[in-house]
């Protein structure tokens, strides 16, 4: 089987898309979490069990990954989107030493899909609506929810799907 390109917006509210070579997004998971205490962090064994079937579908497999650089709303925001892509980015690594992987900041992959306008000041330019307009342009009919009960677009799943039209784009 030729390549596919595994892209993993790794947040806790994230997903895992994954795109065939030719551009057709050919699987969608939400990301598996647990409760950790009083919050959730990533269900590491559902996580690598989740990566492990990905790959036994395709002989190259590109992990395009979401690093979520130094900057968050807030110091524990910013420690448990540090310590998602650092399971990520671990989970990918021990899989196959013949696997690559790319770590992708947001702004690099958005500015592939659209250009950020120039804001008012006191207004912010919203990048999950941007990023589920370029998703619906590049896999029209696609169903975006978690699951059948779901009505809204799952964004983790979204920005996934991206991350892995990125990847093959990019010709990772």
């Amino acid at each position: 089987m030729a390549k596919q390109y595994i892209g993993i917006d790794c947040g806790l509210d994230g997903g895992i898309a994954v795109v065939d070579y030719d551009g057709n997004l050919t699987d969608k998971y939400v990301m598996p979490v647990c409760k950790a205490g009083k919050g959730r962090m990533i269900h590491i064994v559902g996580f690598h069990k989740t990566l492990e079937k990905i790959i036994s579908v395709s002989d190259r497999n590109i992990f395009v990954i979401e690093n979520p650089g130094g900057h968050a709303p807030s110091a524990a925001g910013l420690r448990s989107m540090t310590y998602s892509f650092a399971v990520a980015e671990t989970i990918v690594s021990l899989l196959d030493a013949n696997l690559s992987y790319a770590a992708i900041s947001s702004r690099k992959w958005q500015s592939q899909f659209w250009t950020r306008p120039i804001m008012a000041k006191g207004q912010k330019f919203d990048t999950k609506a941007a990023a589920l307009a370029a998703a619906d342009r590049i896999f029209p009919n696609q169903d975006w929810t978690a699951n059948e009960r779901c009505k809204k677009a799952h964004d983790g799943i979204v920005d996934a799907a991206l991350l892995a039209e990125y990847g093959r784009r990019m010709n990772y």
